[in-house]
């Protein structure tokens, strides 16, 4: 019987193939997107095609081409959502995208930051915190949303606007950072 391979019986530490598996699976990632934003794959086919970049739709929706998608957490989009051309999902944690929700072209969604190191290397430790985007809400074109952020149902959020802080249901926000302006009925 053939002893099965192992991380010692490669030369490798635990750390090292952790490493290696971690690369292998962005380059998987990387792939799935390049095909999925390919001219020839429809924005409403688009979502499924996206599936084995740990992308999750959960109904009818329409993705247009020129997303990125990148890490290791989910990407979860409601039905009946648009998300237009452009935009950055950083999956170092999950992000919810609730139903109906409109995203306007380079939208940018990060969940990936760093604790601040030592003098010698400022970029310490990566973690990451989820975001969360309510149902029927729109994010005009150009936004940041930070990590951690919970923007909540029925929001607009003004174009480039900078989202630091959780937003209230049923509001406007606009600004860097962004604050609200009024309250929706």
């Amino acid at each position: 019987m053939r002893p099965a391979l192992s991380a010692a019986g490669l030369g490798l530490s635990r750390a090292r193939l952790r490493a290696v598996g971690s690369t292998l699976f962005y380059m998987w990632q990387s792939a799935i997107v390049s095909f999925a934003n390919c001219l020839l794959i429809s924005p409403t086919w688009r979502g499924a095609a996206l599936r084995a970049g740990r992308v999750r739709t959960a109904g009818p929706t329409l993705i247009y081409r020129g997303i990125v998608v990148q890490g290791q957490g989910r990407l979860a989009v409601g039905s009946d959502s648009f998300i237009n051309s452009g935009c950055y999902f950083d999956t170092v944690a999950d992000i919810e995208i609730g139903a109906r929700v409109y995203i306007a072209d380079h939208v940018r969604v990060i969940t990936s930051s760093h604790e601040i190191g030592q003098s010698a290397q400022r970029a310490g430790l990566l973690y990451g915190k989820s975001v969360k985007i309510g149902d029927g809400s729109w994010i005009g074109s150009g936004t940041l949303i930070m990590p951690g952020v919970e923007i909540g149902s029925g929001c607009v959020i003004g174009a480039r606007s900078l989202v630091t802080k959780d937003c209230a249901a049923d509001s406007v926000y606009v600004g860097s950072p962004a604050v609200r302006v009024r309250g929706l009925s």
